[in-house]
């Protein structure tokens, strides 16, 4: 018995080594098919540096190398930003679902919702976070507009466009939608969207029945001038009426209600979160997210300085569209030197360039004339970083005259947006 089963084993460990040579053998042809083959595989696995890298003798071949690994490795690090900004909102609402429900009446919050069945996209649009430009945008994803650029669409034409919202749909459509489609969102620092939101509506009086209430309900013995007009509330004023509002729930406005109360973060559970600070690179990123990589790159050229004329020519139109309302309240003279140190606080024209207009010359001025003084006052605001600091210097600013109860109520007001967007509270 011993010696049959040791010829046995014998047999087996001979079965074993000849299935392994002949493995061996296969990896050996191979190897050598490799080493003979003519294209770079081989040679590039041997190599220190991978295929990718070689060198060509194009010089155009080479440029256009770099560009897509730079492109590549951007791309790679827009994926982690998004990733952390989704993980951030997932881990903040967890519990807090419930909590983050805000007041807004539900008619108003359905409009804010527009999107696209065709595409299925979902894009939660809220004023002052550069909804101007996504909303028109979006009218072009959508099919709706014959415009190859958002830019060629006129800012006054941004609301509607025939884009579908929430307003009219039965909630089993609006559960559909938000458990399928892709959504997206743009959002900003909640102190500087305050503040924007200030600069726009009331101190450029475009909301003068806002600021009428802020001067009757906020300003004792106010001047009979004052309340006809309230063309002259303070930010200090401003605030005050913002935090009553969001207390008692009334006599609020979508341009400064919080972001939260808009568009439902933990409610809706968004797959891309945009900043309005790199709404740029945000922008094009989600566009290639949703397979419009052709407008995408449409963007790519020029798009910092087509959204800079695009704002001076919207705010032009705007300031010759409301000047003779206006004037009966203040002169010509000073609504311009309102718009023009409006785009100073922007950060769109250098603040050290005064009006260049006599109260004589504002008498006749046209629209042309206006936009191309703003065009020849860029100065410093040319520089990123310096148009960056004009616009956090007059925030600062307008920040110090709140009284410091004003200022801890408003922080608990905005922690919400805060916390869920993970913006800083004591940045101001």
């Amino acid at each position: 018995m011993k010696m049959v089963r040791r010829r046995c084993l014998k047999s087996v460990l001979l079965c074993i080594l000849f299935v392994l040579g002949n493995l061996l053998l296969l990896a050996i042809i191979q190897i050598m098919t490799w080493s003979s083959d003519n294209t770079p595989g081989y040679h590039a696995l041997l190599s220190k540096n991978p295929i990718y890298y070689e060198k060509s003798n194009n010089p155009r071949a080479t440029e256009r190398g770099e560009h897509q690994i730079q492109q590549s490795q951007r791309e790679t690090e827009l994926d982690r930003v998004h990733k952390k900004r989704r993980e951030h909102l997932q881990e903040i609402c967890r519990y807090k679902k419930m909590t983050f429900l805000g007041f807004s009446p539900e008619n108003a919050v359905r409009n804010h919702f527009v999107f696209d069945q065709n595409s299925r996209i979902l894009y939660c649009a809220m004023e002052k976070v550069g909804s101007t430009f996504w909303r028109r945008l979006f009218q072009i994803l959508a099919g709706k507009s014959k415009s190859k650029s958002p830019f060629d669409i006129d800012p006054g034409d941004a609301l509607g466009g025939n884009v579908k919202t929430f307003s009219d749909l039965p909630f089993y459509m609006i559960t559909a939608i938000v458990s399928s489609y892709k959504k997206f969102i743009i959002v900003r620092n909640p102190f500087e969207r305050l503040f924007s939101g200030y600069i726009d509506k009331i101190f450029s009086l475009t909301f003068s029945h806002i600021g009428k209430h802020i001067v009757l309900t906020q300003r004792p013995n106010a001047t009979h001038h004052s309340k006809q007009c309230g063309h002259d509330v303070t930010f200090a004023e401003f605030v005050k009426y913002f935090i009553q509002g969001e207390r008692t729930k009334k006599h609020r406005d979508g341009h400064f209600i919080p972001m939260y109360d808009h568009c439902k973060p933990c409610q809706i559970g968004y797959d891309y979160i945009a900043k309005l600070e790199t709404l740029e690179k945000d922008t094009i990123y989600i566009l290639k997210q949703l397979n419009f990589s052709s407008m995408a790159s449409s963007l790519e050229k020029g798009f910092k300085e087509k959204t800079k004329n695009d704002s001076a020519e919207d705010q032009t139109d705007l300031l010759f569209r409301y000047m003779k309302v206006l004037e009966k309240c203040i002169s010509r003279h000073e609504i311009q030197k309102i718009f023009w140190r409006k785009e100073q606080i922007r950060g769109l024209i250098d603040p050290d360039i005064r009006f260049p207009f006599s109260e004589k010359e504002s008498s006749s001025l046209t629209q042309e004339q206006y936009l191309g003084a703003l065009h020849r006052s860029v100065g410093r605001t040319r520089s990123k970083e310096m148009a960056k600091k004009f616009r956090r210097d007059a925030l600062l600013k307008a920040y110090s005259t709140i009284p410091k109860s004003d200022l801890e109520a408003l922080k608990e007001i905005l922690k919400p947006d805060c916390e869920i967007f993970d913006y800083d509270c004591n940045s101001v």
